[in-house]
This record gives C-alpha cells, structure tokens and sequence, in this order.
C-alpha cells in the first residue's frame, strides 16, 4: 500500500456499490450459538459487535456456487492465518531462546 493512501473496503447494496473507508480494518471471527461461524470486518476493533460487515461463513444448501467458493476460501484463509500465528508464536520462544543464550 503507497504511503498516505486509505484501505477501502466495499460492499454491494442492492442496486450500486457502497464504499466503506476504513483507516484501519481489522478481520474478526466468532462462533455463534445461533448463526455458526461468524467473520467480520471492523475499524480496528476486536470485537465482533463493532463489525461494520458480518456474515456467517458456514455453507447452507441454499447458498449458490459463487457463495460456496467465497466462504470455502475464508475457511482455507483462516486455516492458513492460524498456522501462520502458531509458527509465529514457535520462531518468537526460538528467538527468545538464541537471545538468552547469547547474554551470557
């Protein structure tokens, strides 16, 4: 992203496209009793109840192929985004280790 621009992120409502700048987006997820899995995008918030778009991710039978496709990528990338902090987690205590033994 060029220095000084704004992410955007849009979402169709009915007819046109509705532009929602957010200076500071920030993807959540939850699990609902009611409505399953749930993401969400806010303004930089953790919480799910500040979401400025949410929607479940589970797939129903009614959903069409473009939808199926859509939600099975949010689970591939959520698969892939929770891998991705384990291993972050993993190198952080290496690190952590190499530098406590470099000290003394």
């Amino acid at each position: 992203m060029a220095l000084g621009t704004h992410p955007t992120f849009s979402v169709n409502v009915n007819e046109g496209v509705h532009i929602m700048r957010l200076d500071n987006p920030h993807i959540v997820t939850a699990k609902h009793p009611n409505m399953g899995n749930l993401v969400g995008v806010t303004n930089g918030s953790r919480n799910l109840s500040d979401a400025k778009y949410l929607s479940s991710i589970d797939i129903w039978n009614d959903d069409d192929m473009e939808t199926r496709t859509f939600k099975t990528i949010i689970h591939c990338l959520t698969k892939e985004n929770n891998r991705l902090k384990k291993e972050n987690l993993r190198l952080m205590k290496v690190h952590r280790e190499i530098a406590g033994l470099c000290r003394t």
